[in-house]
């Protein structure tokens, strides 16, 4: 028999388990281009990654991997997840001093 724990508290969930999925992946916006982008001699970039890629053996493109996360949360976790995903109300608020 299986036994999942809570990704986020640890806890052993005995009773009903949520999964919680996430991707990163970087943005691709093909309808914005600028007269930045039209003025760009891609060619010439292509061929300095192709040759990065000869030398080195592998792509090194400027942008974040796509990754995917699976967690498997208890109920109570799953709502506050739910609630904020992104875990801001864990930040706090920095506060400076009126020098």
């Amino acid at each position: 028999m299986l036994h999942y724990t809570c990704d986020l508290c640890g806890q052993k969930v005995e009773e009903r388990r949520f999964i919680a999925r996430l991707e990163v992946y970087p943005s691709f916006d093909p309808d914005e281009i600028t007269e930045e982008d039209l003025d760009n001699d891609n060619l010439s970039e292509i061929s300095e990654l192709l040759a990065d890629m000869e030398l080195t053996g592998e792509l090194n493109l400027d942008s974040v991997e796509p990754k995917s996360f699976r967690f498997d949360l208890c109920r109570e976790c799953c709502r506050s997840y739910v609630k904020d995903p992104l875990a801001r109300h864990r930040l706090g608020r920095m506060r400076f001093s009126e020098n």
